[in-house]
Formats: C-alpha cells, structure tokens, sequence
C-alpha cells in the first residue's frame, strides 16, 4: 500500500514546475516593487524640497545623477549645500528627463523651474525604469509644482 516510483516522481516533478514557475513570478513582482518604491520615494523627496523652499524661504534643488543613479537634495542660500542624497534602488535607473542640466529648481515659494524673469515657466518629467525596461514616470506640473506618478508618459 505504498506509492510507486513513477507516482514519486511525477508528483515531484509537478511540484518543482510550479516552484520555477513562482519564482520567476516573484522576481517580477519584486522587481516593480522597487521601480515603485523608487518613485515614490523621489515624488516624496521633490515634495520635501518643495515645503523646504516654502517654509525657509530659500532656493532648493535636486541634481540627478543619471551615472549612479542617485539624486542629491541641494538647499542654496549663500552657497549651494547638498543635505541629502538618495539612491534608486536595485535594479532601478534614470532613463531621461526633460529637465535642463538634470536640475530642478524650486524658488522661496515653491514654484519649479523658474524662467528669467521670474515666473514658473515648466514643469517636468522624471523617467525611471526597470531591468525589464518597465517604465514609471514622476511627473511635476507646471506653474503649481504639483507632484504625481504615472504609468504612462505626460
């Protein structure tokens, strides 16, 4: 009354197929965890340089860094200062920007990207993606600097 090998076997077998098969499904899900994670992470950031610029009346920026996929958080009162620099996670790289010199800046009262004479002129678009080459998108609206994600591009 016990069970042959062939039925061994090919319960085994069914089990191990069905592993493989999870583990690519984790990689995947794993891997849009961190292009998540990641964009929220940099709206959370472009946020806090946002309120920073209101609250303290200074000028703020983010410098991205498309080489080490990092982004530094710059205060500028007399003198540029970075006081914090974030990493995308695992995985995770800069794709474009259509920011100029991979700079955003906001002003004493939090407007982005301020032209010369003085009035919010463009907003912009963060491009981040995965090794799968699956895309998110941090999005900055002109003139209000309002900060959201998206899966498609604006």
């Amino acid at each position: 009354m016990g069970f042959t090998l062939i039925e061994v076997l090919v319960t085994l077998s069914i089990i191990s197929l069905i592993g493989l098969l999870s583990i690519n499904s984790f990689d995947k899900i794993l891997e849009y965890n961190n292009l998540n994670t990641s964009a929220i992470l940099l709206a959370r950031d472009i946020k806090m340089c946002q309120y920073i610029s209101m609250e303290e009346g200074v000028r703020t920026q983010i410098l991205l860094d498309f080489l080490e996929n990092r982004y530094h958080l710059i205060k500028v009162e007399k003198l540029p200062k970075v006081f914090s620099t974030s990493y995308l996670k695992d995985g995770i790289s800069f794709s474009w920007t259509n920011f100029s010199k991979k700079l955003i800046e906001f002003d004493p009262v939090g407007c982005p990207d301020m032209s010369d004479v003085g009035t919010p002129d463009k907003g912009g678009t963060i491009a981040i993606k995965s090794m799968s080459n699956r895309y998110l998108y941090v999005i900055i609206t002109p003139v209000t600097g309002y900060v959201r994600i998206s899966e498609n591009p604006p």
